[in-house]
């Protein structure tokens, strides 16, 4: 059965079954999700959105209900012209209803667009992108973005060959009423209410008030931790108002050096922070940012997994032993300080060294290429050298890579690498 014959069999107001030859004749063109099967135990409050979500919007029936009442007010009240559109109303509110149901659950516009073609396309529906918590008020997207993706349905429909469709209700005006609409049903409206805001607004009155009661204190909650991938990216985290007065301004800060870049650092409402998290060539690792604001403070936990791959190498003073060692003694003209790595990735690996120290000048030493070892040959008798040995502190960076497109950097004097340095003496 097609994803739109499904939705109409479940707006239809009859009994009667769609017919096997119509199902089989519409196939090849899905317009609509196909219905849920629900188990016995699971929730039923999702009103028919495919897949499961957080935020519970209302029965497509009613969403429908509303759209064909805006038909009606746009050419009676306010004396419309028809215009022409490749989306019908049914597909309009589903796919509608479908994206907005994408966004209030934690995806951002891109992800839900892509998420909602995908299923016209016959896909099965994508997971919400996180777990908002229940209670307040549940922030909708901006009507630009609403407005972009009722243009690529647009678009997609013209692709599908669909026949053109006459209605009054433009399609920004679809898109404006038809979220406010469910802006005011996830809200804790019910749908009599939710009609008599959204056409309080079209005769020219004040935007309603939602159906959420607000308690005097600030009160902010996250969705669920995030476990990162070790590779590292940019993520998202959202911050969701469930209580408040006035202004609830809160600040983020972040105390971890591992995760950067966090967008924006203030706000008010509901929103969504961006923040950039480096590779972890170590063991699993906490990052916190911190949500502070009038009345109290949140903490997110951005937890990242630990590397795979295990790279590490150690120092050998051949003149003293072969064991490893954290220091190399400089006693001759060419003394031999030699570094060896090992590691786990696959395939052809990649060593690239950099050793920086001081002697007399800075001296940075790189080599690249397939060799696990590096050899660094320094001479007695330098600057700052004694007869007892003078310190001089190494800063060794390994960079490996395989031709699998995995690579990991490791640093003398970080983790599990000890600090390394040089004892050099007058020769």
């Amino acid at each position: 059965m097609s994803r739109l014959t499904a939705c109409l069999c479940l707006l239809a107001l009859t009994a009667s079954a769609c017919s096997r030859d119509s199902q089989r004749a519409a196939a090849s063109a899905p317009t609509g999700p196909t219905a849920l099967a629900v188990t016995a135990g699971e929730p039923t409050g999702l009103g028919g959105i495919s897949g499961p979500a957080a935020v519970s919007f209302p029965a497509r029936s009613d969403a429908f209900e509303f759209r064909n009442q805006l038909e009606t007010k746009y050419q009676v009240g306010l004396n419309r012209g028809a215009s022409t559109s490749a989306v019908d109303r049914e597909g309009e509110v589903v796919w509608l209803q479908e994206y907005v149901r994408y966004r209030v659950n934690g995806c951002d516009h891109g992800t839900a667009v892509q998420r909602v073609l995908a299923q016209i396309d016959g896909g099965a529906a994508g997971a919400v992108c996180s777990d908002v918590p229940a209670g307040g008020a549940v922030a909708f997207p901006s009507r630009a973005d609403a407005l972009t993706f009722r243009q690529a349905l647009e678009s997609r429909y013209q692709q599908m060959n669909r026949g053109l469709t006459q209605s009054f209700v433009d399609a920004e005006g679809a898109v404006v009423w038809t979220t406010e609409y469910l802006r005011y049903r996830t809200n804790a409206c019910d749908h009599a209410s939710a009609v008599q805001k959204v056409f309080t607004q079209i005769d020219g009155g004040a935007a309603p008030a939602t159906c959420v009661p607000v308690s005097e204190a600030c009160t902010y909650r996250f969705g669920a931790d995030q476990e990162l991938p070790y590779t590292g990216g940019t993520f998202t985290v959202g911050i969701f108002k469930l209580a408040g007065t006035g202004a609830c301004t809160w600040t983020a800060t972040n105390s971890a050096s591992f995760v950067s870049g966090l967008s924006p650092t203030t706000g008010d409402g509901s929103g969504q922070v961006e923040f950039r998290v480096s590779q972890n060539d170590g063991a699993r690792r906490t990052g916190n940012i911190r949500f502070d604001y009038a009345g109290g403070s949140i903490t997110y936990q951005a937890v990242q997994t630990a590397s795979p791959f295990a790279v590490s190498f150690n120092l050998v003073d051949g003149f003293k032993s072969t064991g490893a060692t954290t220091e190399c003694e400089i006693r001759s003209t060419a003394t031999p300080c030699t570094f060896t790595a090992s590691a786990n990735l696959l395939g052809t690996q990649t060593y690239n060294w950099r050793l920086v120290y001081s002697y007399g000048i800075d001296k940075t030493i790189t080599q690249s290429g397939s060799s696990n070892t590096f050899v660094l040959t320094e001479g007695c008798g330098g600057a700052n050298s004694t007869t007892d040995g003078f310190y001089l502190d190494l800063s060794m960076t390994l960079l490996m890579r395989d031709d699998r497109g995995n690579e990991v950097t490791v640093r003398s004097g970080e983790g599990s690498q000890p600090a390394l340095r040089l004892k050099v003496f007058r020769c």
